[in-house]
Order: C-alpha cells, then sequence, then structure tokens
C-alpha cells in the first residue's frame, strides 16, 4: 500500500503537463488514462495499477 502513497504523491506533485506526459508514456496503450481534470488522472492511474496489483495476486504471481 506504501507504493500506491508514494505514487499518489508522485503524481499529485507534477504540473498538468508533466502528469500528461507521464500518463502518455507509461500508459500508451490506455488512452483513456490521459484524459480528464488532473485529479481524475490520478485516481484513474492508482484504480489501474490497484487493478493490476489484485489481477497479479489472484494468479499468484
Amino acid at each position: 500500500m506504501e507504493d500506491f502513497n508514494q505514487l499518489k504523491r508522485k503524481l499529485d506533485d507534477m504540473e498538468n503537463s508533466e502528469l500528461a506526459e507521464y500518463v502518455m508514456k507509461k500508459y500508451p496503450e490506455n488512452q483513456e488514462l490521459w484524459y480528464g481534470s488532473k485529479k481524475i488522472i490520478v485516481r484513474k492511474v492508482l484504480n489501474f495499477e490497484r487493478n493490476l496489483m489484485n489481477e497479479k495476486e489472484a494468479t499468484g504471481q
């Protein structure tokens, strides 16, 4: 859970343009994460990362 807190702080500290560039580079295949206000983009990214983590735990990786 600490990773999510660190990621949230990192994203919150970014300027809007930095955040947009970061999300576009890190998640190029998930364009739905790119759009919205800063608060919405941060929430989408955190939810996406949480879902990835849950999938890995469910498959036992």
